[in-house]
């Protein structure tokens, strides 16, 4: 079981952190050198120190140091995509954008040496995030499948034969334990009619994989009453998602206070009708200003979530996204006041 199982509000960090100069300046340069592996080792263990320090329960993979972009990391270990240019993405960056002109397959394992690292430095609880299927499909340009739903599958397939190998490497380390993956999909509520194609997609992922727990991982959603509404057929434990961004920074746990939680209410019905309830990873602080929310503004959007969620093993606390958008310091203590929040709800439940 995960070293996590049954506890009350998890706090989690669940995305990309913004990695220090000495990496991001060089990244594209030293990529693939034994010097880019010691950069990033080196970011690592900088920011496992820093969610240490801030008294994060999970700790993600580390800030996803080996990584670029969510994007093009999982896109260059795939044969049968070529890259025509680059396209920017929403915090002003820019990544190779695929177009898939063959039958897709795995080159490398893609988070396998990222996941060692990691479990040679902590014994804390922790997660991999891998770019989901579905949106894989929609950020690529499609010149070889029959359709959508086709190359959503065929990334399906190669994501599934990645966990599969993640897997192993974990049961060597952490046997007995639920290996975490967290499936990434931004564009999942993007294109409503094809929800069908999301779930199909992500199911597959990792089908046939047992002793894992799987959540998928939505941002910036014009609705996620479409999620909500596939939850029965989604095979996840939990949704992780962003809330904060939506809301006020008014205290309270008034309706009027907390619009940005005001959904919760169609996640909590569906979810209670489910035989097993899913957990909810509730984004409590925005990623995407630098204005660092209080303590107890972050304990009263917990608290307006408790009135719908009830059961707080079935709450998880994290930032909105990844903090990569931010500078380092303002990150870690929008992460700190949010353990801290975490630390005087508890002495409630």
């Amino acid at each position: 079981m995960s070293k996590l199982t049954n506890i009350k509000f998890i706090t989690q960090e669940i995305g990309s952190y913004r990695k220090p100069d000495y990496l991001s300046k060089k990244f594209h340069t030293l990529k693939g050198t034994p010097e880019f592996r010691e950069k990033a080792e080196k970011a690592t263990l900088e920011t496992l120190k820093l969610f240490d320090e801030a008294g994060l329960q999970n700790i993600g993979v580390g800030g996803e140091m080996f990584r670029w972009e969510m994007y093009e990391h999982l896109a260059d270990n795939i044969s049968g995509i070529e890259f025509y240019g680059k396209v920017r993405s929403f915090d002003n960056r820019y990544y190779n954008k695929g177009s898939i002109v063959k039958e897709i397959t795995r080159k490398n394992p893609v988070h396998l040496d990222e996941l060692e690292f990691v479990l040679n430095n902590t014994e804390k609880a922790i997660k991999v995030p891998i770019t989901g299927p579905y949106t894989m499909m929609d950020w690529s340009f499609n010149e070889h499948y029959r359709d959508r739903r086709e190359l959503a599958n065929a990334f399906a397939d190669i994501i599934r034969e990645e966990i599969r190998d993640l897997k192993k490497l974990w049961d060597t380390r952490r046997s007995g334990q639920l290996l975490e993956i967290q499936i990434d999909e931004p564009a999942a509520t993007t294109h409503p009619d094809e929800m069908d194609i999301v779930v199909e997609s992500v199911n597959r992922s990792f089908e046939g994989i047992t002793g894992a727990e799987f959540s998928v991982h939505v941002c910036y959603s014009k609705d996620y009453r479409m999620l909500y509404n596939v939850m029965p057929d989604l095979k996840v434990d939990g949704l992780n998602l962003e809330y904060a961004n939506r809301d006020t920074f008014k205290l309270g746990v008034e309706d009027e206070a907390r619009p940005g939680y005001d959904d919760l209410a169609d996640f909590a019905d569906i979810n209670d009708q489910l035989s097993r309830r899913k957990f909810l990873g509730l984004g409590v602080t925005d990623v995407h200003q630098d204005t660092i929310e209080s303590v107890q503004l972050i304990k009263d959007r917990i608290g307006y979530a408790m009135a719908f969620i009830e059961n707080p093993t079935n709450i998880r606390l994290n930032p909105d996204c990844g903090l990569r958008t931010r500078s380092r310091e303002v990150a870690f203590q929008k992460l700190k006041n949010m353990v801290e929040a975490r630390d005087l709800v508890m002495e409630e439940y």
